[in-house]
């Protein structure tokens, strides 16, 4: 009987939306005084990890003989784990993600404060009731026209005001450390006709009564599950002095999909293909094109746009996404960028790429991470061909305000409010 390997995830270590990892296996031996490795019995193999899983046989590995092995995880995130195990025929060796163990740090002393000698006074007077603001907030937004890139400033700065949203989520003086939100849409929501055209939806993160994060809300994002996506609040090191005391993640719950756009993120693409071409990845995109998600198929035109393949039914299928749904910033994003480098040199490929990337920011804020970086290399190789194109230069300003202010290992876009705000902004 075949030795075999069961990886499981570490539920402090991992996130509960279940996750594709890349693992490799090699076998290892001593030849002589030397550690020799020899083919990968198992190269950039998907397995399906988290809680809970739809198959447990997605996460076990069947090697061809017992001995020695090293074996390579990789995150979505980037992080990697690799360590050597041994096994025996008939004796199933299971691994648990993310249990390296970690240098203890020495514990910093207490600075002892140079007034600690001073007593202590008791305050005679009356205790105040005041009524305090709420520790954590959570709105919904709704965008009731459409904003281009260059308004988002002022939309911003109205919205950090009003008090009147769809408030799904309040905590007043937690001690909770963490805290998940499941955003859960109606069933007849998951089917998009080919008309939709959404009003566009925030997350907004308040700590304190003072806006803090703002993340760009794919709502109505189809994946056969009435929890799609799931709004994570996580409380920073105490020993950090931000000025948010709290960071928020939005967490696609979709394990082929959630995957492959952190890969995506951190530009990734190799990864990314391995994913979306997988047996399941094929099964969920045909469902999605059944559906006719349009967010899951900008993360798609963002592979097509980076993988560098000059592919022409890419280009058309990349086309009739943008002309769709002309409210989604991302298709515009894709496709651009791949006109702009499928083009080379011919001015007429670059001057239709001006005019595609003029239209994302037209439409707004990208939703993803990842088209907010391109959007904002793209628009600055076109103002270092034409430095007096002064649309290009406004454009590529309201871009790199808010990838400034952007969280760059967030899938969806996320900018920290104060240091947005906080921005410099030109006038005209």
């Amino acid at each position: 009987m075949n030795p075999t390997i069961i990886i499981e995830a570490n539920s402090k270590e991992l996130s509960r939306a279940p996750r594709e990892l890349l693992c490799s296996v090699w076998p290892v031996s001593m030849d002589g005084g030397d550690l020799k490795i020899g083919d990968p019995v198992f190269s950039n193999h998907m397995m399906l990890i988290g809680e809970p899983t739809s198959d447990e046989t997605d996460s076990i590995l069947t090697l061809p003989a017992e001995g020695s092995y090293l074996i390579d995880i990789g995150y979505p995130n980037g992080q990697s784990q690799r360590t050597t195990i041994s096994v025996k025929s008939g004796q199933p060796y299971r691994l648990v993600l993310g249990t390296q163990k970690r240098r203890a740090m020495p514990p910093t002393p207490k600075k002892e404060h140079d007034l600690s000698w001073l007593p202590k006074v008791i305050s005679a007077a009356a205790k105040r009731s005041t009524k305090k603001k709420n520790e954590l907030e959570v709105n919904i937004i709704t965008q009731d026209k459409n904003i281009p890139l260059s308004g988002l400033y002022d939309f911003l700065t109205d919205t950090v005001k009003t008090q009147d949203d769809n408030n799904i989520f309040e905590r007043n003086n937690t001690d909770e450390l963490v805290h998940e939100i499941n955003l859960r849409f109606p069933w007849w929501e998951y089917s998009m006709p080919p008309d939709f055209h959404p009003k566009r939806k925030w997350i907004m993160m308040r700590s304190k009564g003072r806006s803090q994060t703002l993340v760009a809300y794919p709502e109505g994002w189809s994946s056969g599950s009435n929890v799609s996506f799931k709004f994570l609040i996580r409380y920073k090191n105490k020993e950090r002095h931000d000025t948010c005391r709290w960071t928020t993640s939005l967490k696609l719950m979709d394990p082929i999909y959630g995957s492959m756009v952190e890969h995506l993120t951190r530009r990734d693409i190799f990864s990314s293909r391995l994913i979306s071409e997988s047996e399941r990845g094929r099964a969920v995109t045909a469902l999605y094109k059944k559906e006719k998600n349009p967010f899951s198929a900008a993360a798609a035109a963002y592979i097509f746009a980076l993988d560098g393949n000059e592919d022409s039914a890419h280009k058309t299928w990349m086309s009739n996404l943008s002309e769709r749904h002309d409210w989604l910033p991302d298709s515009a994003i894709a496709l651009g960028w791949k006109t702009l480098y499928d083009g080379d040199n011919d001015v007429l490929a670059w001057q239709k790429a001006r005019e595609l990337f003029s239209l994302a920011c037209s439409r707004g804020l990208p939703y993803y991470t990842i088209g907010l970086h391109i959007l904002v290399d793209a628009l600055t190789l076109l103002s270092q061909v034409d430095p007096d194109d002064q649309e290009v230069l406004g454009m590529l300003a309201a871009a790199k305000a808010a990838d400034v202010a952007c969280v760059r290992t967030e899938p969806f876009t996320t900018l920290q409010i104060p240091k947005y705000l906080g921005l410099p902004i030109k006038r005209p």
